[in-house]
């Protein structure tokens, strides 16, 4: 690993490597591309059910809301009829 000021250079392959060993290094690097995205995807899950639970909850109020709203209309309703 070679730093300076302005890049960080991280050798992956020596200059010996063969190319037929490139092969196998390259599915290596794959894989742990594809393990970085699943993390992300994992952590944009996570987000998105803790979000889809407080819009649940959100419309679970709401619900009671206009199921109050609708009991107190009868409510008028009847003693008006009265």
């Amino acid at each position: 690993m070679e730093s300076s000021k302005s890049k960080i250079v991280i050798s992956l392959f020596d200059n010996s490597t063969l190319s037929f060993d490139l092969l196998g290094k390259e599915s290596h690097l794959e894989v742990v591309s594809v393990m970085m995205t699943n993390v992300t995807t994992e952590t944009t899950m996570v987000k998105l059910k803790s979000k889809i639970n407080l819009v649940m909850k959100a419309v679970e109020e709401r619900d009671h809301e206009i199921a109050a709203l609708s009991d107190h209309m009868k409510t008028c309703e009847i003693s008006e009829s009265s």
